[in-house]
């Protein structure tokens, strides 16, 4: 390893010197921005380590493979890691010391590749972006600033090891959503509620007036959910109308500084209305152990038995059968709730950039290689590496209506201009191949920047024979909907706060209590609502008990990180 860290030094030693007479002066590399990137006669071979997919049926013969391969005039040649636990290999390879490819394509998190980039495996890309070598890069942190996408795979001393992918998924940011039975709200001649008042008179009214029609008052199940299902877990929705609190730490901006949501007074006054609703029979004790399977199995019937859900979506009841398929038609989304103080927010996870593609010490051309990478982070590898092929894949919303003039198109999402078409259609003008055996591209496993396309979605509402599809016949389209109106409500700057970055030691120093007081704080929660002993009971107790475990450090390390990231 002291090899690996020799090559290290001088392979940074290296680049700046090429970053201070550039390659291009000698006809090999072009400008920045300017394609091909190499420029010799013969297409420049780089060998890519990766990890083969089902998905992918062949990665020399694939239509994202030659995109880059002819625009960047590259020979892009594959090595691939095993199927079974690719990356415990890749750990051995790099802490063996064997000789690696150029590059190396694979997820790791910013500590794994800080860890191997400090061993001297890896190239500190750092340079490059600071040398303006990263052009794709740099145009959408111009266009994006607030989504810290180099900020977020930068480590505590200033080294980056990677080019990062990002998709900013509209839907994952916001997954907590609620669903209320519209045949309950029909029935009893109710509005959808927009406050947790009204929220809770709903389901007041749904528990003691036969909501569902069958002559017996008591079989009505007003509110359920689930802590493990995706986007059903009982408090964060209730919770965001009352504070913001995000799925991972908890943890939130106030004054500049980190702190968390959890020591808030607004978050026990979340806690005792959650806990109201428990004791009054309307959040059902089961929203705490249920799985799908047991969610499904109640709401999915005919009995029409739920009057209100937690999910990011309902298509976990599938279309098995005609009764599942009407079962998910009865719930609608509801928009954030309006707490008693005015606060609408939603749980938020904004999407973040991961790292994906590395250049190893190894690499003859470690430039070239690194805007290879660069070249592929823009929104047209994206819309090659996530959807296809123009035309094919997917299309320009005008070009299918050009093409279908009598044909109706609606916005996906609420409150965005419909640009593009991604799902399959009827008319197959459109095939998907996500999630398909296909050669088209690297099933996500590339770098590349989605920018806002997944927001610009549109879907043929009305189809030149007349088919008609929308919100009364979709629950994929209802949960689109909703999505856009839930991202109008995300925490503000001020209050939210973004992925924190580590170092390895300060990982090491707040682990044990990052994940203790998380534990704590869920358990103790859910043990208060359901009515059972808990430090809640005394909220000074129960911070108090957040002080032994560490709390104080912990958002000390936080801040720190914060301040280090985004401030500083």
């Amino acid at each position: 390893m002291k090899i690996r860290k020799l090559v290290a030094l001088l392979t940074a030693a290296l680049m700046m010197l090429a970053l201070a007479v550039p390659a291009f002066a000698e006809g090999e590399l072009s400008e920045p921005g300017v394609l091909p990137i190499w420029t010799g006669s013969e297409p420049y071979v780089l060998t890519v380590l990766t990890a083969p997919n089902a998905q992918v049926t062949d990665w020399d013969d694939n239509t994202f493979t030659h995109w880059i391969e002819d625009n960047c005039n590259v020979d892009l040649q594959f090595e691939f890691l095993p199927e079974v636990e690719p990356k415990q290999k890749l750990n051995i390879m790099i802490t063996a010391g064997e000789e690696l490819p150029d590059i190396i394509n694979y997820g790791l998190s910013v500590a794994e590749a800080y860890t191997y980039g400090e061993a001297g495996a890896l190239v500190n890309l750092q340079p490059y972006y600071e040398g303006g070598l990263a052009v794709n890069a740099d145009k959408a942190v111009a266009d994006y600033p607030s989504w810290n996408l180099i900020t977020n795979i930068t480590n505590s001393d200033g080294s980056i090891y990677a080019v990062p992918k990002i998709q900013a998924s509209p839907q994952n940011e916001t997954k907590y959503k609620l669903w209320i039975n519209k045949t309950y709200l029909d029935n009893l001649g109710l509005e959808m509620p927009t406050t947790t008042e009204e929220f809770y008179d709903m389901l007041i009214a749904f528990r003691d007036n036969d909501a569902n029609g069958d002559g017996d008052a008591t079989d009505e199940i007003p509110l359920l959910g689930s802590p493990t299902s995706w986007g059903s877990n009982p408090v964060k929705f209730i919770t965001n109308a009352f504070v913001a609190e995000d799925d991972r730490d908890m943890w939130l901006l106030k004054d500049g500084h980190v702190t968390a949501s959890y020591i808030q007074d607004e978050w026990f006054e979340a806690v005792e209305y959650l806990k109201k609703l428990a004791d009054e029979k309307l959040l059902a004790p089961e929203s705490f152990t249920y799985g799908r399977p047991e969610v499904k199995a109640v709401a999915g019937t005919a009995g029409n038995k739920v009057g209100a859900l937690f999910d990011s979506s309902l298509g976990f009841f599938g279309t098995d059968t005609e009764e599942l398929v009407e079962a998910r038609l009865r719930y609608w989304p509801a928009a954030p709730l309006v707490g008693p103080k005015g606060v609408q927010y939603v749980s938020y996870n904004q999407s973040s950039t991961s790292c994906q593609w590395f250049v190893t010490a190894d690499c003859e051309n470690p430039e070239l290689a690194f805007r290879v990478g660069d070249f592929c982070f823009s929104e047209e590898g994206y819309l090659l590496g996530r959807f296809g092929v123009k035309d094919v894949n997917w299309m320009f919303a005008e070009d299918y209506l050009a093409k279908h003039p009598n044909a109706e198109l609606t916005t996906t999402f609420d409150g965005y201009e419909g640009k593009y078409l991604y799902d399959a259609t009827k008319d197959g003008d459109i095939v998907n191949v996500f999630l398909t055996a296909q050669n088209v591209n690297w099933f996500d496993a590339m770098p590349y920047f989605s920018g806002n396309l997944d927001y610009l979605g549109a879907y043929v509402s009305k189809y030149e024979d007349g088919t008609v599809q929308g919100l009364e016949t979709s629950g994929g389209i209802r949960q689109n909907a909703i999505t856009g109106v839930y991202q109008q409500h995300i925490p503000g700057a001020d209050v939210y706060c973004p992925n924190l970055n580590f170092t390895t030691d300060e990982l090491e120093d707040i682990g044990e209590i990052r994940a203790t007081i998380k534990s704590y704080v869920n358990e103790q929660r859910t043990q208060y609502i359901l009515g059972n002993e808990s430090t809640i009971t005394d909220p000074e107790a129960f911070k108090a008990e957040l002080e032994k475990i560490g709390l104080t450090h912990l958002l000390e390390v936080a801040d720190g990180a914060y301040q280090r990231q985004y401030a500083n």
